[in-house]
């Protein structure tokens, strides 16, 4: 839309003058745009008989409000007008804005407040509107401000190598964002090392780029991470880890140097204190394991894998998530919702989740007295064939310092939940199903309660529409599957991963 800017009535020396005399008025508080238009006469300064311009873009402000989701909207005057609308979008899909509050909201001032998400892009539209009193008529057009609660990023041209284009990455001490191009194609022909780097990469919300890694490719990264809206095909990649912790910790994030010794922890470990995030992404052919801790001592205060569909096909002894191999290690805040992971193959060698030590993962021995608790949630989610013939989680820590949630989730064709359910922990299990193809079912599963006396899983066939096991296709939404079950207390409950309710 054409951007409007503020009318200035003519360059006359009378009309500058008025102008002067309006803006003493401001200043010394005679009047104020906050106040509203309760006297227009205080607002017309000499500015009658027009049709207006709405706000000069330039200086309208966006400001989050403190404590709050929403975002205050400020626009300077324009002498003469008799209020103005406001409408907010969302317009991460430009042909597609969604609206936020009120559309052509009356607005008697020169603030709106909207409510606002992450990592969304706005449009808001701020129109002057005429005063009858004054004679004056309505704005033609309305300004057009964009506003963006995405961290500013440096754009990677379509094409890319990204193990090329980041080799000689250095950290900046700030956290630092790369886009790539909407529906982009681009490689990671070996590895991609963020090293102590806070980074986030992302792609595009709507229209997803491509990333194929090739047999040497993968991310590695000691430090907080950001992974979103990017398709990764995996076919060829040999490395154990899509996502690897580094080889090389750096002694500065130590329990030692963290403080976390002298606070009660009795490990020498590492830990990733910024959140390490993979959202909306999708997977085809994982070969191995999403996330590897390269048998180090590591530990991550924050992971979350959200909003994925996970395609692997992994016939391995390599977990899905993996930080076995070391002497200690966990993942303090563990958050995996919304998602879809199916394996095309039976899989009896490997877990879906695996710590080295149960007694090790113990938060309190890598994060000290100050800060024992730890939170295992797995919510809304739909597993296939992971893992089929072993269990689904080993060496977790079991402690009353846990919350473990698991909840709302249908497993199928997978095996012994119950190993991830910690019987000293703090138990939730609602509404999941559970149902077995190439292992004999486990009572366990179904017999065993949470803290509240909820059964771990309902044992049910969810049978998906289908189809289920084939190949993630990059090309269709959705990857081309479909797990919409059709069990009556999957459904009952909504349970599974919510995009196969739409």
């Amino acid at each position: 839309m054409k951007k409007n800017y503020l009318f200035l009535w003519g360059n006359t020396q009378i009309g500058k003058g008025i102008l002067s005399f309006c803006l003493c008025l401001f200043l010394i508080g005679v009047t104020s745009c906050k106040e509203g238009f309760d006297d227009n006469e205080h607002f017309s300064g000499g500015v009658t008989g027009v049709t207006l311009e709405s706000p000069d873009p330039s200086a309208v402000t966006f400001t989050k409000l403190a404590g709050t989701t929403n975002v205050k909207i400020e626009w300077p005057v324009v002498i003469g007008a008799g209020g103005y609308t406001v409408s907010f979008y969302i317009v991460d899909d430009p042909d597609n804005p969604v609206l936020v509050g009120e559309e052509n909201e009356f607005v008697d001032g020169c603030s709106a407040i909207r409510e606002y998400q992450d990592d969304t892009r706005y449009m808001a539209l701020i129109k002057a509107l005429g005063n009858v009193e004054l004679n004056n008529k309505d704005a033609v057009a309305a300004s057009e401000l964009s506003w963006t609660t995405l961290l500013p990023a440096t754009l990677i041209p379509d094409g890319t190598d990204l193990t090329t284009y980041f080799a000689n990455f250095e950290d900046t001490g700030e956290e630092v964002a790369y886009e790539l191009v909407a529906n982009g194609n681009y490689t990671i022909s070996g590895d991609v090392d963020f090293d102590l780097g806070v980074v986030t990469l992302r792609g595009d919300k709507i229209n997803r780029p491509t990333v194929v890694l090739g047999k040497d490719g993968g991310i590695i990264t000691q430090a907080g991470l950001q992974l979103k809206w990017i398709n990764f095909d995996c076919t060829a990649a040999t490395k154990i880890g899509f996502l690897s912790l580094s080889e090389n910790p750096s002694s500065t994030i130590s329990t030692a140097s963290l403080g976390y010794k002298a606070d009660g922890a009795n490990q020498d470990g590492f830990v990733i204190n910024d959140p390490v995030t993979i959202q909306e992404c999708n997977f085809k052919n994982l070969n191995n394991s999403l996330l590897y801790g390269n048998k180090k001592n590591w530990s991550i205060r924050y992971f979350t894998i959200m909003d994925c569909i996970v395609q692997m096909n992994n016939s391995s002894s390599n977990s899905t998530i993996h930080l076995q191999g070391a002497s200690n290690g966990l993942i303090k805040n563990l958050t995996i919702t919304n998602n879809t992971f199916y394996n095309l193959v039976t899989n009896d060698a490997a877990y879906f989740i695996r710590y080295s030590n149960a007694s090790n993962a113990q938060p309190q021995k890598i994060f000290g007295n100050s800060d024992k608790s730890a939170i295992f949630t797995i919510e809304y989610n739909t597993f296939s064939r992971v893992m089929s013939n072993k269990d689904f989680g080993n060496n977790l820590p079991n402690a009353n310092t846990i919350s473990t949630n698991i909840s709302y989730n249908i497993l199928y064709d997978v095996y012994r939940l119950y190993q991830a359910v910690q019987t000293n922990t703090v138990r939730t299990t609602i509404g999941n199903t559970i149902f077995s193809v190439s292992a004999s079912p486990t009572g366990n599963d179904t017999s065993r309660t949470d803290s509240n006396g909820n059964p771990l899983a309902t044992y049910e066939d969810p049978e998906f529409v289908g189809p289920f096991d084939v190949e993630f296709d990059l090309t269709k939404e959705n990857g081309g599957v479909n797990f919409t079950p059709r069990g009556s207390v999957a459904v009952g409950n909504k349970a599974g991963d919510p995009r196969w309710y739409e």
